[in-house]
């Protein structure tokens, strides 16, 4: 579990439980100080009465006669601390002795800062007492009693006991809060090594670090930054190569369109004019087998017309390059709301577009047509939308964004992407883009694009958090 947290928190933790395990201990022995402490002042202050209490029998002994030397004692003895005294008559039971007002060392009243009872209950020592009897020619008069009273002294060990607990305790506080911000000090920089690679992670391969203070993570900080830099630079050679690769099969399928262009069309043209002749001839000689193959041949012809024309538009549309991608791209849509009459078009083209390349062109066209096509043949729509908008990400890129949604059917659970889609979305990824196939809220597809029109590099800077 404990491997589950951060370092900076296994630190502090095995600071704590070190700290609370000194704590700990640092009360133990405090306990079995204080337990001696007080036994050995018990022991001390009843030596000290047992004294004082002999003294003063002796003393009334000779001075006062043996019926009369437990009152005397009652009238002179003085109850020092930690004791307590009693004196019992044989004949007249107990009497009073006067107990002095009790202080402290300190000067406190003692009942101010009585110490807890489970306090007293650790270090109060086993009761003690002491019974003198007084005797004079072999009669018992009665005895004086010493009782040791720890509660005093214990409320005086309790008062420094929680004083240097309650020391331990705030130092203990003082050295997690300044153990946390050290370390939340020391390793800020691996913070901003972890945005670092999150930056990357999400393809922001511009990015580096700077700003980092130590030694010991300078050497992290420059193998980060040449990492960075060396995945920039490849990621920057494979999209040129694909750009390329991209830019290469387009002049392939643009060198193909013109070769059927400029080679089949005026053979094929050649031959359906000399079917035309071949016809007309049979026809005024009455000959309607020949007539008959004449206009098989020409039929034919027409067919490979067709299909020609059908192959020069899925190999290159004539508009692009010709026109500008706006008003090829509504030439494109005029066609399909002309051939879908019973479909609403919702279709959202800018009036103008900043000046683009032809591979731009070319790439957008082929979104929106494929996009549309399969919407009418896949989706079953009532409703079909089209929108093409201009923006500009702040200080980074100017992009296309390309949207083609409908209400139909939607997608199915596990709909297999077709190679017309897979060959779309290679070619955005070409051209440095994105592609996004989902399906919407309200029912139905949506197929959306983003095209850089222009590539900025921006070189984005983290920097450490401040310290807070």
């Amino acid at each position: 579990m404990v491997d589950r947290l951060h370092l900076r928190w296994q630190v502090v933790l095995c600071v704590g439980l070190m700290q609370l395990a000194a704590l700990g201990l640092a009360a133990t022995v405090l306990l079995h100080n204080a337990r001696r402490s007080v036994d050995l002042e018990m022991s001390a202050a009843e030596s000290g009465a047992r004294a004082q209490v002999i003294a003063a029998v002796g003393a009334a002994l000779r001075s006062l006669p043996p019926d009369q030397v437990l009152a005397g004692l009652s009238e002179t003895l003085v109850e020092p601390r930690h004791v307590r005294i009693a004196i019992f008559d044989a004949r007249t039971g107990a009497l009073p002795v006067t107990r002095a007002g009790v202080r402290d060392r300190r000067g406190a009243d003692p009942a101010a800062r009585a110490a807890p009872r489970w306090f007293s209950n650790l270090v109060t020592p086993a009761g003690r007492e002491t019974r003198l009897p007084v005797l004079a020619d072999g009669a018992d008069y009665g005895f004086v009693s010493i009782t040791t009273a720890p509660k005093d002294e214990i409320d005086e060990v309790w008062e420094d006991a929680a004083a240097l607990l309650w020391a331990l305790g705030i130092g203990f506080g003082v050295t997690v809060v300044a153990l946390v911000v050290l370390i939340r000090r020391a390793l800020g920089p691996l913070d901003t090594l972890n945005r670092g690679l999150g930056a990357l992670r999400g393809g922001a391969l511009t990015t580096r670090i700077s700003g980092v203070p130590g030694p010991d993570f300078q050497p992290l900080v420059g193998g980060f930054n040449a990492l960075a830099c060396s995945l920039e630079t490849s990621e920057a050679d494979r999209a040129a190569l694909a750009r390329k690769i991209v830019a290469l099969s387009d002049a392939e399928r643009r060198a193909i369109a013109m070769e059927l262009h400029d080679e089949f069309g005026p053979c094929l043209f050649g031959l359906k004019v000399k079917a035309g002749a071949i016809a007309r001839a049979a026809l005024k000689s009455g000959d309607d087998t020949l007539l008959r193959d004449a206009r098989t041949v020409t039929a034919i012809v027409d067919q490979i017309q067709t299909a020609n024309t059908r192959l020069l538009t899925t190999l290159r549309p004539m508009t692009v390059g010709q026109l500008p991608l706006v008003e090829a791209l509504g030439d494109m849509i005029d066609g399909f709301q002309s051939t879908h009459t019973g479909i609403k078009w919702d279709i959202a083209l800018p009036d103008r577009l900043p000046e683009t390349e032809e591979i731009v062109d070319l790439t957008a066209y082929r979104f929106v047509q494929e996009g549309v096509t399969n919407a009418l043949r896949h989706g079953r729509p009532r409703r079909v939308r089209v929108e093409l908008q201009p923006h500009e990400l702040p200080g980074r890129i100017e992009v296309l964004y390309l949207t083609v949604e409908d209400d139909g059917i939607g997608l199915p659970e596990r709909a297999a992407e077709g190679r017309g889609l897979t060959a779309m979305r290679d070619r955005v990824r070409a051209l440095g883009g994105t592609l996004d196939l989902g399906r919407r809220q309200a029912g139905g597809t949506r197929l959306s694009a983003i095209l850089p029109l222009t590539t900025r590099r921006s070189v984005a800077r983290i920097e450490p958090e401040p310290a807070r």
